[in-house]
């Protein structure tokens, strides 16, 4: 499944990219849910992303539709549920994958790339990316070199 991840982040000159340097990279972790938030700004966020995503799901979140990773982008239109595809995190940028469905959904053209200013918390990130693909089942490659 990684090898799909791959040919699709190196075609990224052909996409238009939400995409932003994150000052702040914050990972928080309860008995309910794992959040990834990444900003670039502490104080006054204009690009930014929220990933959330359920421990697990009840019916009624299944039938809203709701049982998948929330995706909210700033200044998009819409969060969504679900349509994240392929997560890569290669040296000190990260790249997320859309689903078409999500892209519209987000009000962006192509994935997400984000360019992280520090290697502080590198390691709670690499983890709660890998839970949140885990649960989902979304392709998720990884290395500590190559872009940055």
């Amino acid at each position: 499944m990684l090898a799909r991840v791959l040919p699709l982040a190196e075609n990224k000159e052909d996409q238009v990219v939400y995409e932003f340097t994150a000052e702040v990279v914050s990972v928080e972790e309860d008995d309910y849910c794992v959040i990834v938030g990444l900003a670039d700004s502490s104080t006054d966020p204009s690009r930014y992303v929220i990933l959330q995503n359920a421990k697990s799901y009840d019916s009624h979140d299944r039938e809203l539709g709701m049982d998948h990773a929330h995706i909210e982008v700033g200044g998009g239109l819409e969060p969504c549920y679900g349509g994240l595809v392929g997560v890569l995190l290669q040296g000190m940028e990260l790249e997320l994958l859309l689903s078409d469905v999500a892209q519209r959904k987000l009000g962006i053209k192509g994935g997400i790339a984000v360019t992280l200013n520090t290697l502080d918390g590198r390691g709670a990130l690499e983890a709660a990316l890998g839970q949140i693909c885990a649960s989902e089942k979304i392709a998720f490659a990884l290395s500590t070199t190559g872009a940055g």
